[in-house]
């Protein structure tokens, strides 16, 4: 494998190899609970709308990243009471081609990926969730900065479908920050979501659990000037037990609160 090829389409950091792992583990443990029989929806479908080429490059290791995840989470909680549809899609063709064949040599599978913006994929998958009323929604988000992020089309979406999607976000609070910051001092204003926006916690955290959504939020990373968190947020079906061991607490809890203002740049 040319090491050199796959560092061209796919972007890479010291955190990203935990990244990868927690969203493999958080999908499994999603898709344990989805064999309970009072979930209700017959048919998921997993999208990643930043899916890249399925693999990081970290100091010249191979790292798999977030469709090779998700599927092996999938695949580690065989649940065989829904049926299960992955939407991968970037705007980049050729690293959808690279992903296409990766899965093919990996898996034995064939899923199509799709070349599109991020904000056209989540047009469609509200199209999907519109015409047939037994989807639930598992939405990975993981875009390269807040500039690239859908949030305009994610809230849209969450507004109509709140409780049949689950949205797993990774994304740099101090880039966020960085932004709003440029904005103000600047005295003017941006184009997309940021331009809207106070802060990490109000038009982005708050976005995510508006309508009575619940979820957690990474406990910051010592040594991680960039910020990075994941907030996974649910629809429904909210875990019982929390993933505390894994440095993840309830976002409506006092730490939670505490943990969003540190985002914020406190």
């Amino acid at each position: 494998m040319d090491l050199e090829l796959v560092k061209t389409f796919q972007g890479a950091s010291e955190h990203t190899k935990r990244k990868e792992q927690e969203i493999g583990g958080l999908t499994k443990m999603r898709f344990n609970q989805f064999k309970s029989p009072y979930f209700r929806y017959n048919n998921i479908y997993i999208a990643d709308v930043f899916s890249g080429t399925g693999r990081n490059v970290i100091n010249d290791e191979l790292i798999d990243g977030s469709p090779i995840k998700l599927i092996e989470g999938v695949m580690g909680a065989n649940n065989r009471n829904v049926d299960i549809n992955f939407f991968f899609s970037d705007v980049r063709r050729d690293a959808c081609e690279q992903l296409h064949r990766y899965i093919a040599e990996r898996f034995k599978i064939s899923i199509a990926t799709n070349a599109m913006f991020a904000s056209d994929a989540i047009n469609m998958l509200g199209a999907i969730l519109k015409s047939r009323p037994d989807i639930f929604l598992y939405l990975v988000l993981d875009p390269n900065g807040p500039k690239d992020f859908p949030k305009n089309e994610v809230h849209d979406l969450l507004c109509e479908f709140s409780k049949r999607i689950d949205v797993i976000p990774n994304i740099s609070a101090t880039t966020i920050n960085r932004c709003l910051g440029a904005r103000n001092k600047a005295g003017r204003q941006m184009q997309g979501w940021l331009a809207n926006i106070d802060n990490f916690d109000e038009g982005f955290v708050s976005s995510l659990t508006m309508h009575g959504r619940s979820g957690w939020i990474r406990r910051p990373i010592k040594g991680d000037r960039f910020r990075w968190v994941m907030v996974p947020t649910f629809g429904c079906f909210k875990p019982k037990n929390n993933w505390e061991k894994h440095d993840y607490i309830d976002l409506k809890s006092e730490e939670g609160k505490n943990t969003v203002k540190f985002y914020c740049g406190a």
